[in-house]
């Protein structure tokens, strides 16, 4: 029988256990949550934060958030500044769910609107109910279920579904934005009063419309990439390629039919191409014109 001995020198965190016998949560968003109680309370409690402090990715945490937030353990709300516009993300860390972890509202509906003497119908519940999940699971890998013998698979998901799905949609969408305006530095960005705020709004939605695609391919310049590719490209874009991209939008005295395109285009090539045309920029004012010596 293999023992275990744990040895403990200093450093000491104190916490609830209760996210520890939580069955409901993974190891991750468990070692998460511990991780992030661990922390100082002025900790600046960011996406890009906890990467650099973590081994694993950006993806990986933003999971993980989205678990804790799914169960209650986090609440995230966004700050508003003083002239009304969304800022920053605000996290509320709880060291026990605000609500409970499991939601037993679906399950409760079918004992409840059945008669106990009606034997059959209690017994048909389950079996109706496992094939409506696997039928809203699947429809988020856009697949379809279909067998003769039972109508139950083709149904359309309930209201609540539909709700559910839309929900995690939104939860998703969210969490990138998030990690969008910190790579880029949103918040330095806008200080810059000669920057187009309107200008980056629209990039940082194209962004994020982007990464949230569904599609397995994306045209760019005529070319199609794998979704992945794209998405991550457009995570590893920091505030120095948005800069780069609304400088070159600014010399641009060309018309621009599909700005859409444009954009998409100029986003995606902007951690190629920036550093050559900066380079190019700064040959041409050393040598670029002779009567400077």
């Amino acid at each position: 029988m293999a023992v275990f001995r744990i040895e403990k020198t200093r450093d000491y965190t104190v916490m609830s256990n209760y996210h520890l016998r939580d069955r409901s949560l993974s190891l991750k968003a468990k070692g998460l949550l511990s991780l992030m109680l661990s922390l100082p309370e002025d900790w600046d409690y960011t996406m890009k934060g906890l990467a650099r402090i973590c081994k694993d990715g950006i993806d990986s945490i933003s999971g993980g958030i989205r678990e804790l937030e799914a169960h209650g353990y986090l609440v995230r709300a966004r700050v508003r500044n003083e002239n009304g516009q969304l800022g920053s993300i605000e996290y509320t860390i709880l060291e026990q769910p605000k609500e409970p972890a499991q939601t037993p509202a679906p399950i409760r509906e079918k004992p409840i609107r059945e008669n106990p003497i009606q034997v059959k119908p209690m017994l048909d519940a389950p079996i109706q109910e496992n094939p409506a999940q696997l039928n809203t699971k699947e429809q988020n890998k856009e697949l379809s279920i279909t067998q003769g013998s039972s109508p139950i698979p083709s149904s359309p998901p309930t209201p609540r579904e539909k709700s559910r799905i839309g929900q995690d949609r939104m939860r998703e969408r969210e969490s990138y934005r998030e990690i969008i305006l910190e790579n880029i530095d949103y918040d330095i960005l806008t200080q810059d009063e000669k920057l187009d705020r309107d200008r980056l709004d629209e990039l940082v939605e194209l962004m994020v419309d982007t990464v949230c695609s569904n599609r397995k391919m994306i045209r760019i310049a005529g070319d199609d990439y794998p979704a992945e590719v794209v998405k991550s490209r457009f995570l590893k874009i920091g505030s120095s390629h948005i800069e780069y991209v609304l400088d070159r939008m600014r010399e641009n005295t060309t018309y621009v039919r599909n700005i859409k395109k444009y954009l998409l285009a100029a986003l995606y090539n902007a951690p190629v191409t920036m550093d050559s045309y900066y380079t190019s920029l700064v040959s041409h004012d050393l040598y670029g014109s002779g009567d400077r010596r």
